[in-house]
């Protein structure tokens, strides 16, 4: 092989080596765009259910305080709007949403494969 073939073969490998890493940090950059945008959309909803919860509770202080023997009616917007906001803080700030979204790696298709293969 002359030197010439042997320079244009170690070149080509660095332009695919540049293109598989270029390729990794368009992924890498995208996800985090992802992360920050859902981060300050947790912000932004957090914002609007104090505001909102502490409108409800002020409406229900100032007019009808009555119970019947139950919680007050706001409990109940505050529980509900609570738990669809801890699910979304989950995946603002967890690790869970994250690992699902990931690509498939051939390391997990042989994983599942002994793991199948040995039941």
């Amino acid at each position: 092989m002359s030197a010439t073939t042997q320079t244009r073969t170690a070149s080509e490998q660095g332009h695919e080596e540049t293109a598989v890493t270029s390729s990794l940090d368009v992924e890498l950059r995208d996800a985090a765009i992802a992360n920050l945008k859902r981060k300050r959309k947790f912000a932004q909803d957090t914002l609007g259910f104090i505001a909102v919860n502490g409108v409800l509770w002020l409406i229900w202080l100032l007019t009808d305080r009555s119970m019947d023997g139950s919680i007050p009616w706001p409990a109940w917007v505050t529980a509900i709007w609570g738990f669809l906001l801890a699910i979304d803080a989950w995946r603002a700030f967890g690790s869970w949403p994250a690992s699902l979204n990931r690509p498939i790696t051939e390391a997990d298709i042989q994983r599942e494969m002994n793991r199948t293969q040995r039941t």
